[in-house]
């Protein structure tokens, strides 16, 4: 709804000096006020304007001055700042264009911390009221402004009264009295009306302004909607579409709330129909693309795809905005069938280029070129999409979150494209709080594990570097290693070294080769020359330094490492591809790597140095090789789950290391992997050689009774423990103990019932953002499960938690004195005798109870069974409680199965009472009772029909060893209060039902 200030001056004008002298002068009705009893005393003897309306007619010279003054002294003004709040609520307004946008561009929320000027608006309309004639045509005008005012204050009641105030006053009067609404009394030639009916001719237009009685039915909708109240919202905007008078005029703002309760209300077909009637509504081009782009969001969520794609070209011929414009061509591209997907795609990636090189689109490159590299993503071209993911980093200045954004999209294509060093640098690179929370967890899932790929994948190229140096003939290898320094002292920005810095030969390259000359004794030059003033000199020991010592910096401490490194790091290039096993002496990448190892010593000698000729040397390379390949497997296996990649590592490691010692535990681990990827020949493969080269190894008999997977294991034992103490109500050591299982094992071992729980943990402490936190994690975790749609439902619940306890706090619950009606009727005719004592052995006593919840005996005579105080007994006619029991689970969690127990029952039995309650028993042991059901047969039925669903509908947050099923009557309940022994009850019920209970 906007606000629009209608420009009335030319019509008073032209009403003056025209029309005025023809018009009859119109009083409104019941609009007297009585201000006596709370005036000021010494002001009790003076009027107001509107305390004078009644005493005499009103002329309409008198009229018009009125009409002006409380127009533009009053009306104007108020309305004016009402703008301006509005306008600056939308400024703070920033949309989500991956997200279903909100219905306005504004909300509430933030027109609501405006109090002051909206108090000077809630002034100026009372003023305007109680300071002029009452029959001026303005009043009803500033009680609508009034109630929009308290709307936008939140002040909800206020505003209803308002509204209302409106409709009652302004309604249509039969000779003095009011007319009741709807009924018979309101019925125009046999239609029922409850608008005011309106004369819509042009010159009703030209010389009168419309009551606004017809829009406070609008603004009343409005309000309800704001406080969710749709029932009462949908019911008023049914009959204002209904109703033949409602003026012509207000037809795009009733189908704009109608489009915002079917909003409400998720019928989002509806609303984007109604809301593409209301578009004229927009108070600006922009605002107009926004709902265009809105009703493409809603036409998209109905699986209206055509009207969605429509309403998305809508929007982007509109649009000044560079974010709706990106969005809706991506949304265009996901919606268009996959018969002209490719052409969809081809035509709006030529759009997304075009934008990025006009420049007023300058600040947008960013989001630009990322929505390309989606759209290239789609196509399958990944090196085009990380080259505009490349560009869409480099424009960004200042847009930290579309950074994060376009790092991680990059990050996880070198992912998916096994480029993990690389992949690992652009993990580092992004803020993980300005991302959501499921990018988040992959991102801190991977990044730790990327970090130890990496280093293992740059040890095995760098190893396998020098081997191949190593296998070189002596000449070779020093030809190579010559072309190496060479290209560090160019990356360093030194000359290139001479042949004769290099001695032509091997034995300049002899670490026990003599110093070089000093230079202060040269006798080529002159003796009696200042060294430093001698720029020869000077220069060949610059040269001479930077061969011996490479590129130091100008600091004290510069021979210590530490400092080398840090100087240096910036200029050594060290990304290198994971795919690049072995390296060949022409290829600059080994630069890198031999000028990593020799980071101590980068002089040719040095170089010649780290190079493993040695037998010693050679097989300490090939060990550091194997361990990284081997270290790599179980990362990818244990930590990220890649099993795939996780048995090439170990295939890898085991082809060029048959004889080493890690081979039996990466034979064990290539067949685990094998075995989650489902390839079972390849698995018999490997236990094959594990049994023939390994019989005795206790890997090899681990794998042969089914293999296990000790960090699961311990992982789960050690979760297991962590849920025991959340459900036994020891949350802090619980809340300590997770936080060392979740630094130990990641995220990736947590159970759906262990994050319920601990939500329910948190909604105890009504720390509601923590706990829809971990119901999302696990709504997105385990979707389909039972577990994710108590999650989704308590989200809701917890959303609209303030409401809900105001609404309960509030609630006057009326108890109806029923009679009471007794649990069991001892003087039945169906009372049948309990078995004899001696009957009630674990043998016998089952047989007999099954037969006579079958088929009971009937007596006609027989009297009401008293049973012994100190001893349980079973009568299979008395009412018997279905009971839950309870082992050491805290308060929280029996309430909340309480609360699961009654939606199921309301649910299935909903032709049934079934009252719920919960009894402690001691301080390992609580009931929770359900029923009283009429005799034994009915609560075993009972619990025959709930017991195999508990688990995986009820209450499948609670583990099987928490809680059991049983029966219990109120004479053996009494006995169990008192003894307060369950597990005496527990053996006595199991005697009666072994197979049950």
């Amino acid at each position: 709804m906007i606000f629009r200030t209608k420009h009335y001056l030319q019509q008073l004008a032209f009403t003056a000096a025209v029309l005025l002298p023809g018009i009859k002068v119109f009083c409104q009705p019941n609009t007297t006020i009585d201000l006596d009893k709370s005036k000021p005393k010494q002001y009790e003897d003076r009027k107001l304007g509107s305390e004078k309306t009644p005493d005499k007619k009103i002329s309409a010279t008198k009229k018009f001055y009125q009409n002006t003054v409380t127009h533009f002294n009053y009306y104007f003004n108020a309305n004016t700042k009402l703008n301006d709040v509005i306008s600056k609520a939308k400024t703070s307004n920033k949309d989500d264009y991956t997200q279903l946008l909100s219905f306005y561009n504004y909300s509430l929320d933030n027109t609501a911390k405006e109090k002051i000027i909206l108090d000077t608006i809630i002034y100026k309309c009372n003023a305007g009221i109680l300071l002029h004639d009452l029959r001026n045509s303005w009043v009803d005008d500033l009680y609508l402004l009034l109630g929009k005012a308290f709307l936008l204050r939140k002040q909800f009641d206020s505003a209803a009264q308002v509204f209302q105030y409106i409709n009652y006053i302004y309604a249509p009067k039969d000779d003095g009295y009011d007319v009741l609404l709807g009924s018979n009394t309101s019925n125009t030639k046999g239609v029922f009306t409850i608008a005011t009916k309106e004369d819509e001719s042009l010159f009703k237009k030209i010389s009168s302004k419309p009551p606004a009685r017809n829009e406070s039915f609008i603004w009343q909708s409005r309000n309800y909607l704001e406080q969710n109240r749709l029932a009462e919202a949908s019911g008023l905007l049914a009959i204002l579409r209904a109703d033949p008078f409602f003026p012509q005029r207000l037809q795009t703002d009733l189908h704009e709330m109608i489009a915002y309760s079917f909003y409400k209300l998720q019928v989002y077909d509806s609303a984007a129909w109604h809301l593409q009637r209301a578009l004229d509504n927009a108070a600006t081009v922009a605002e107009q693309a926004r709902w265009e782009f809105l009703c493409g969001q809603l036409y998209q969520l109905a699986k209206k795809n055509d009207a969605a794609i429509v309403m998305f070209e809508h929007s982007i011929k509109h649009t000044i905005d560079p974010f709706m414009d990106v969005y809706a061509r991506l949304n265009i591209v996901s919606l268009t069938s996959s018969a002209n997907k490719e052409t969809a795609l081809q035509q709006n990636l030529n759009e997304l280029y075009k934008l990025a090189k006009r420049d007023k689109f300058e600040n947008y490159r960013d989001i630009i070129y990322y929505a390309a590299a989606i759209l290239q993503l789609q196509q399958h071209k990944d090196k085009v999409a990380k080259a505009d993911l490349t560009n869409s980093i480099r424009y960004n200045v200042d847009n930290p979150k579309q950074k994060a954004k376009s790092f991680l999209l990059l990050a996880d294509i070198n992912y998916d494209e096994q480029f993990y060093i690389k992949a690992s640098d652009l993990y580092d690179s992004v803020q993980t709080n300005l991302i959501s929370r499921i990018e988040k967890e992959r991102v801190d899932l991977r990044k730790p594990s990327l970090k130890v790929i990496s280093k293992n994948l740059k040890n095995i190229h760098l190893q396998d570097s020098l081997l191949l140096l190593a296998a070189l003939p002596e000449a070779e290898r020093i030809a190579a290693v010559k072309k190496i320094y060479k290209q560090i002292r160019k990356e360093q920005g030194l000359k290139e070294a001479d042949e004769a810095s290099f001695g032509g030969s091997a034995i300049a390259f002899d670490p026990n080769a003599a110093a070089n000359a000093n230079l202060f004794n040269n006798t080529s030059t002159a003796g009696s020359e200042f060294y430093f003033l001698n720029a020869s000199l000077k220069a060949q020991g610059y040269r001479d330094f930077k061969v011996r010592f490479g590129n130091r910096p100008n600091a004290d401490n510069w021979r210590r490492q530490s400092a080398v490194s840090r100087f240096t790091a910036p200029q050594q290039n060290t990304a290198v591809r994971s795919a690049i096993m072995t390296v060949d002496v022409d290829d600059p990448g080994q630069t890198d790597l031999l000028k990593d190892n020799a980071a101590k010593d980068i002089t040719p000698q040095g170089l010649l140095l780290n190079i493993p000729v040695t037998p010693k040397k050679l097989a300490a390379a090939e060990q550091s090789v194997a361990k990284a390949f081997f270290n790599n497997g179980e990362t990818f296996q244990n930590k990220l789950e890649e099993y795939e990649v996780a048995a090439a590592s170990y295939d890898s490691m085991l082809k060029r290391f048959p004889e080493n010692a890690l081979v039996p535990q990466a034979l064990f681990n290539l067949a685990y992997c094998y075995k989650k990827l489902g390839r079972t020949v390849l698995f018999d493969s490997v236990k094959m050689v594990l049994n023939k080269t390994y019989t005795d190894h206790k890997l090899t008999e681990q794998l042969n009774n089914g293999g296990t997977d000790r960090e699961k294991i311990n992982a789960n034992e050690k979760y297991e423990s962590v849920y025991n103490l959340f459900i036994e109500g020891k949350f802090d050591e619980a809340k300590a103990e997770k936080l060392v299982a979740d630094n130990l094992y990641g995220k990736k071992y947590w159970t759906p019932q262990l994050l319920f729980i601990e939500a329910v943990y948190y909604i105890k402490q009504k720390q509601d953002s923590v706990a829809i936190d971990r119901l999302e994690s696990l709504s997105s975790g385990f979707p389909g499960t039972a577990m994710a749609d108590k999650a989704k439902t308590m989200i809701d619940v917890l959303h609209r938690r303030k409401e809900i306890e105001s609404y309960l706090t509030n609630l006057q619950i009326e108890k109806n004195e029923d009679a009471v009606v007794k649990r069991v009727d001892l003087n039945s005719t169906a009372a049948v005798t309990a078995p004899a004592k001696e009957a009630m052995k674990k043998d016998t006593v089952a047989k007999v109870a099954a037969k006579e919840i079958k088929a009971p005996e009937i007596k006609q005579d027989i009297k009401p069974i008293i049973v012994a105080a100190d001893a349980y007994a079973f009568v299979p006619v008395d009412a018997q409680y279905v009971a839950l029991i309870f082992h050491k689970v805290d308060p929280v969690f029996t309430n909340e199965a309480r609360n699961a127990f009654n939606r199921y029952n309301l649910e299935n039995f909903y032709n049934k009472k079934i009252d719920l309650s919960s009894i402690n028993i001691n301080s390992e042991y609580d009931l929770l009772l359900i029923g009283p059901f009429s005799n034994a047969g009915d609560a075993v039925n009972y619990a025959d029909n709930v017991s195999p669903v508990a688990k995986s509908r009820i209450i499948p947050w609670l583990t099987k060893d928490k809680y059991s099923f049983s029966m219990i009557s109120n004479s053996n309940l009494t006995l169990l209060k008192k003894t307060k022994d369950m597990d005496a009850y527990i053996k006595f019920i199991h005697q009666i039902f072994p197979d049950k209970f």
